[in-house]
This record gives structure tokens, C-alpha cells and sequence, in this order.
């Protein structure tokens, strides 16, 4: 009789037959399209404000177009029940956190127009964004992909 290690018990069950953590799906399709919509609206954002141009450019280039890379890979990975997806989703989510406090804590020193609004929007997106980070970095989440 030949031993059964947990391990290849694990991979007889398939996520199809799994019940999902709740939230599981409708966040990975939200990601696949905010991810989606950060590159046409990151280009938006360039061509706008005349005013913060290079820094735009420099910034997109270089930080929210790979993030919004790394999240549409996340999500696809986590729509195919991909086990490395949630890391992927993890390091996404913290590359655009990286990325958000520092630019919304400048252009709420440099811009004094538009604080309110840029305040509330930052705060939003950061509560959001630390939010979605927990939710993947749940235990039950890797359960449910191994």
C-alpha cells in the first residue's frame, strides 16, 4: 500500500469544484478592467494639464503603465485559478500604492486649487487600494487556489 501525502491529495480537487472566497471573482474582473482603463486614462491625464506634462509622462512611463502591466497579468491569472496570480495581484496593488501616496501627497502640497477634491480622491484610492491588498493576502484566498 503506498502512503497518500496531503499534497497529491490537494491537487485532486480542481478550483472548479471549490466554492470561491467570497468576492473573488467580482474583484478579479474589477481589476482586469480598472487595469484596463488606467492605460487610456493615464494617457488622458498626459495630454490635459500642460502644466505637470513631464512629470506625467515621466511618471506613467515608468510606474502606472508597468503596474497596469503586472495588474492585467494578475487578474488573468486570477480568473484562471492561477496560483502565482495572488502574488502577482500583490505586488501590483503594492507598486500602485508605491505610486499614489507619494504623487497624491505632492500634488496636494504643489496644488492649491484643486485640494479638496485631490484630498478626497487620494484617500479614497488609498483606503481602496490597502483594502483589495488584505483581501488578497488572505489565507482563505491561497486555500482556494492550491
Amino acid at each position: 500500500m503506498t502512503p497518500i501525502s496531503i499534497r497529491s491529495l490537494g491537487s485532486l480537487s480542481s478550483p472548479a469544484q471549490l466554492i470561491p472566497p467570497r468576492g473573488y471573482r467580482s474583484l478579479a474582473w474589477l481589476g482586469l478592467i480598472a487595469n484596463g482603463l488606467t492605460i487610456p486614462l493615464a494617457l488622458a491625464l498626459i495630454l490635459s494639464s500642460p502644466t505637470w506634462r513631464i512629470t506625467h509622462i515621466a511618471l506613467g512611463a515608468g510606474a502606472v503603465l508597468p503596474c497596469a502591466a503586472v495588474g492585467i497579468v494578475a487578474s488573468v491569472a486570477l480568473l484562471q485559478w492561477r496560483h502565482w496570480g495572488q502574488v502577482v495581484a500583490i505586488v501590483a496593488l503594492s507598486i500602485s500604492l508605491a505610486i499614489s501616496l507619494p504623487y497624491g501627497i505632492v500634488r496636494l502640497v504643489l496644488i492649491p486649487a484643486d485640494r479638496p477634491l485631490v484630498a478626497v480622491l487620494s484617500a479614497l484610492l488609498w483606503i481602496a487600494n490597502v483594502a483589495i491588498l488584505v483581501y488578497w493576502c488572505r489565507p482563505a484566498v491561497r486555500r482556494y487556489l492550491r
